[in-house]
C-alpha cells in the first residue's frame, strides 16, 4: 500500500489505490474525518490545481475588456487588477471543490483525493485568506472600489455555498456561473482612471453579451458531470434533462445563440463592425457541443471540455482584440496565453481526463 506520509499523531492517509477502491460515500467521509499531511510546498501546489488557473483566463480577459472599455490603458492598476482576476477565479474554484464533495466523489476522484492530501479544513481556510487578500488588495484603487470586490466575492460564495448554494438551481446557476466573467469585467471597468460609478453607454451591452455567452458555457461545462451530479441529487441545467445526450443538445443551441448573440450587439452599434471576425469561432464550438454528446464517459467528456476551454478563451480574445486593439490588450492576451499553457504544462489542474475516467494517481 502507498499510504501517504502523514504525522505520528494522526491516522496515515489512504493510498491512491485503497482511495480509489472505496465508494463515493466512503470517499467523501474520507475527506471529512481525515486531517490533511501535505506540506507548505505541496499544499500550493494542490491549492493551484483545485484552483485551476486555466480556466481562470477568460476572466483575466474580460478584466481587461472592461478596463479598456472604461478607457484605461497600460500601467501597473491593469497588471495589478489581471492579478486580483486571477486569484479571485482561483478562490470560486477551490470555495467549488471544499463544498462538491458528494458531487466530485462520482464524478472527479481524483480531485477528492487531492482535497484528502491538502486537508478539506485547510482548503476553506485558505480559500477565506485569498478573498481577505482580495478584499484588502480592492483598496489600491479605492476605498469605493471596495463595495464591487466585496459584492463579488458574496456571488462566488453564494455560488456553492448554502444558503444561497445557486449551483443547485439549474437557471439561477447558470447566470451565477457568469459571474466568472461578467464579475472581472464590472471590475476593471471600475478600475479604470473614472473609478466606481454607474456602466455608460455600450458597457451596458457588453455586459450582456458576456452573460448571454457563458450561460452557454456553464450548460456545457455541466455535460461531462450529468451522471454523477444525478445519483447526487444535484439539480443542473444537465440533470433537469431525462439523458446526457438530451441535455448536450439543449447545450448546442444555446451555446449558438451565444456565440451569434454578438452579431446582435453589433448590428446595435454596441460592439465595431470588425468584431464580426470572431464569428467562425462559432462553428468550432459547435464541433465541440457534437463531441460532448458524443462522448462515451466522463473522462472522454473532461477531455472535450478541457479543449472547450481553450477555444471559449480564443474567442474572448478575439473579441477583445477586435472592439479594443492596442497594448493594454495585447499584453492582457499573452498574460493570459502564459497561464493557460503554463498551467497545462505543469499539470496544475483537477479535471484531468484521468481525474473522472479512472482512478486517482499519486501526484
Amino acid at each position: 500500500m502507498n499510504a501517504a506520509r502523514s504525522p505520528a499523531h494522526a491516522p496515515p492517509l489512504p493510498g491512491p489505490e485503497e482511495f480509489a477502491a472505496l465508494g463515493p460515500d466512503r470517499r467523501e467521509e474520507a475527506v471529512r474525518t481525515t486531517p490533511g499531511t501535505a506540506g507548505w510546498g505541496e499544499t500550493v501546489r494542490i491549492t493551484l490545481m483545485l484552483g485551476r488557473p486555466r480556466t481562470c483566463v477568460p476572466g483575466m480577459l474580460t478584466f481587461a475588456l472592461g478596463w479598456t472599455v472604461a478607457g484605461g490603458g497600460v500601467g501597473g492598476p491593469l497588471f495589478a487588477g489581471l492579478a486580483i482576476s486571477l486569484v479571485y477565479g482561483l478562490l470560486a474554484n477551490t470555495y467549488n471543490a471544499y463544498t462538491d464533495l458528494a458531487e466530485d466523489s462520482r464524478n472527479l476522484p481524483g480531485r477528492v483525493w487531492q482535497v484528502l492530501r491538502i486537508g478539506h479544513r485547510r482548503l476553506l481556510w485558505i480559500s477565506h485568506a485569498m478573498s481577505a487578500v482580495l478584499v484588502g488588495a480592492s483598496l489600491f484603487y479605492s476605498v469605493a472600489y471596495v463595495v464591487p470586490m466585496i459584492l463579488a466575492l458574496v456571488g462566488a460564495h453564494q455560488y456553492s455555498f448554502l444558503p444561497g448554494r445557486l449551483k443547485a438551481r439549474p437557471v439561477t446557476g447558470l447566470f451565477a456561473f457568469s459571474l466568472a466573467v461578467f464579475g472581472p469585467y464590472l471590475l476593471g471597468y471600475f478600475a479604470a482612471p473614472a473609478g466606481v460609478r454607474r456602466l455608460t453607454g455600450d458597457a451596458w451591452a457588453i455586459l450582456a453579451f458576456l452573460i448571454i455567452w457563458f450561460v452557454a458555457k456553464g450548460m456545457v461545462k455541466n455535460l461531462p458531470d450529468y451522471d454523477g451530479d444525478r445519483e447526487a441529487g444535484l439539480r443542473t441545467s444537465a440533470t433537469v434533462f431525462p439523458d446526457r445526450l438530451s441535455a448536450a443538445r439543449a447545450a448546442t443551441v444555446v451555446t449558438l445563440i451565444g456565440y451569434l448573440s454578438l452579431t446582435g450587439f453589433v448590428l446595435a452599434g454596441s460592439l465595431p463592425l470588425r468584431t464580426l471576425v470572431a464569428l467562425p469561432w462559432a462553428v468550432a464550438a459547435f464541433q465541440q457541443c457534437r463531441a460532448m454528446a458524443r462522448a462515451v464517459d466522463n473522462g472522454a467528456a473532461n477531455a472535450v471540455l478541457k479543449a472547450d476551454m481553450l477555444l471559449s478563451t480564443a474567442f474572448l480574445a478575439s473579441v477583445l482584440v477586435l472592439r479594443t486593439p492596442g497594448w493594454a490588450t495585447a499584453l492582457s492576451v499573452a498574460i493570459g496565453a502564459v497561464i493557460l499553457f503554463g498551467s497545462d504544462f505543469l499539470a496544475l489542474d483537477s479535471r484531468r481526463k484521468n481525474d473522472g475516467a479512472h482512478a486517482p494517481k499519486a501526484a
